[in-house]
């Protein structure tokens, strides 16, 4: 599989972008002076999100583009794909589902139990589209998407004292997720017809609501597909984090260690 993609991003397609990962991501994004566009359900939401966080409504203005729609929408996901009339340099997506516990609290499931994949599937096919109709020829991004701790063919990343609360509430969520990651890793295996330059598909352990840490303070583990490289047992991470992480270790590349993460799971924790 390739692993090029070391040039540093400018342009960011976001999915999810009002959920605490992606947002997190978002601010710092239009705060280092970078073109966004955000596919969300209800524009003001997160527009409202953003001002809470600082960014004043005159960045918004003139570095975020907002699509309004949803996900599975591939005609909306090919509108914020494209930023300044060409395909993004780097698609982050956060989408997810809500738990739901009803009508059996002891097997809760998902309002949308297969929105990753789905939401990753739209995107390739809105990419293949895009490039299929471009007279500049092809582009193809880097794509990030969400995953979670938890579902590793070849090892633990989370303690043991964690199991029955994944067990109880996370197999649902697990299983899209793990469909989400094999779409990815079919799409990158032919170099040539991928709509994909690459992918990281990062691993969060459970995530809170709590302060960053701090990209320092992040451990990182490194799955590779197909087998293991590295671990990163924890119990917990930041939404904040996450998105800072993102950011500083695949756009920034603070740690020098991004061409290190591409067709990769990345676990991280705090």
């Amino acid at each position: 599989m390739s692993s090029k993609g070391d040039n540093k991003p400018t342009t960011f397609a976001l999915l999810g972008a009002t959920g605490g990962c992606v947002l997190a991501f978002l601010v710092r994004a239009l705060q280092a002076g970078h073109q966004c566009s955000a596919l969300v359900r209800t524009p003001s939401k997160l527009t409202d999100l953003l001002k809470t966080r600082g960014v004043s409504a005159d960045l918004i203005s003139k570095h975020l583009t907002i699509v309004q729609g949803n996900s599975k929408d591939s005609i909306k996901v090919a509108e914020v794909l494209k930023i300044n009339n060409e395909v993004a340099d780097m698609v982050v997506s956060g989408v997810g589902g809500v738990p739901v516990f009803k009508p059996n609290p002891l097997r809760p499931t998902l309002d949308d139990p297969t929105i990753c994949q789905d939401t990753v599937s739209t995107i390739l096919k809105a990419l293949r589209d895009l490039n299929s109709n471009s007279p500049q020829g092809k582009k193809k991004p880097t794509l990030v998407a969400i995953s979670s701790a938890g579902i590793s063919d070849h090892n633990r990343d989370f303690p043991l004292a964690m199991l029955p609360l994944y067990l109880w509430l996370l197999p649902i969520p697990h299983k899209d997720k793990k469909l989400m990651e094999k779409l990815l890793v079919e799409e990158v295996k032919n170099e040539a017809s991928s709509a994909v330059e690459n992918f990281v598909a990062v691993r969060p352990s459970f995530l809170t609501n709590g302060r960053a840490v701090g990209f320092g303070a992040i451990r990182v583990g490194v799955d590779s597909p197909g087998k293991f490289d590295s671990s990163a047992i924890g119990y917990t991470i930041s939404r904040a984090d996450v998105g800072g992480w993102i950011f500083e270790g695949l756009v920034e590349d603070k740690a020098g260690k991004k061409s290190k993460y591409l067709n990769q799971f990345v676990a991280i924790t705090s």
